[in-house]
């Protein structure tokens, strides 16, 4: 996994049972939480295709803006740190933000 090290080791850190999220997927998150004001409404699901990967973004209606940013410069620049990452781990992914 090329992410760990954002993940918390076996010096007290939390590991939350019962999700099994790939790294980009829990990078996405990760990202997303500090950047709202509501972390606990953030939801990343990963929808695998043939060709491609889609990291379906859910967050809470009032923090929709900040996570799309003026002229959507922040939903872009997750997109390209996504995509970065996924081509050094040999995939195509790309991000939709979902609203309900």
């Amino acid at each position: 996994m090329v992410f760990n090290i954002f993940k918390k080791g076996d010096n007290g850190g939390e590991e939350k049972a019962g999700q099994e999220d790939s790294g980009l997927a829990a990078l996405l998150k990760m990202m997303v939480e500090r950047l709202v004001d509501n972390p606990d409404d953030v939801a990343v699901r990963e929808v695998s295709g043939d060709a491609s990967t889609i990291l379906e973004l859910k967050v809470n209606e009032a923090d929709m803006g900040k996570v799309i940013g003026k002229k959507g410069r922040i939903i872009k620049s997750l997109r390209i740190v996504i995509r970065a990452a996924a081509v050094h781990e040999g995939k195509n992914v790309s991000i939709e933000l979902l609203n309900d």
